[in-house]
């Protein structure tokens, strides 16, 4: 064998040693200072927030606005995992406006402690979607109410499957309330809150 052979083979074995795993099975970290650079962000900010997760979908949600006497919804965008999912809808509704959407007047009439019981249930055959509330959301009535049932069927029928709301608390059924304060028998759609529809 060549020494030339010989000296290939000796570099390429003490590459190869180099490449192989620790012994150690867990997970290591590696220091910022060994990272190769085009991992690095070169303009990583100061915010210590986290990012919000890949392929968010942007929907509406409806929120009340007050124009003197004039009071309708407001649409608002927020960001979920996916648009057609009520459950996502109902979610980022109740999570109520953000500071600055309540200095620009937005606001809701849905109680801030209400919770969803369970995910939203929807019938794809009739389009009625059934959602079933903490009684928390009964510590409204009058006015209130009724705006806060408009405020959530305008919001999930944003999906393209829902057409009508069909309303429980604490899993049993209630009327809900029309624009005009009236119970409703059966489901509810976007069009008994037309007088509230958005300007």
């Amino acid at each position: 064998m060549s020494r030339r052979l010989l000296s290939a083979l000796v570099v390429l074995l003490a590459i190869t040693g180099a490449c192989g795993l620790s012994e150690d099975s867990d997970p290591q970290a590696i220091a910022p200072e060994n990272l190769p650079p085009d991992l690095l962000d070169p303009d990583p900010g100061t915010s210590t927030t986290l990012a919000q997760n890949a392929g968010n979908e942007p929907v509406s949600v409806y929120f009340i606005e007050a124009d003197g006497d004039d009071v309708r919804l407001a649409a608002v965008e927020r960001e979920v995992a996916d648009h057609q999912d009520p459950g996502d809808l109902m979610a980022a509704l109740l999570a109520q406006p953000t500071e600055e959407e309540a200095k620009d007047g937005l606001a809701t009439t849905v109680p801030a402690d209400t919770t969803l019981r369970a995910l939203p249930l929807l019938n794809e055959e009739t389009g009625v979607l059934v959602i079933d509330l903490s009684s928390e959301f009964l510590s409204i009535e009058g006015p209130e109410l009724a705006k806060a049932f408009a405020q959530m069927v305008w919001t999930v029928t944003e999906v393209d499957a829902v057409d009508q709301v069909l309303f429980l608390v604490d899993g049993e059924p209630i009327r809900a309330q029309n624009a005009q304060g009236a119970e409703q028998e059966g489901a509810v759609r976007r069009g008994d809150y037309t007088i509230l529809k958005p300007r």
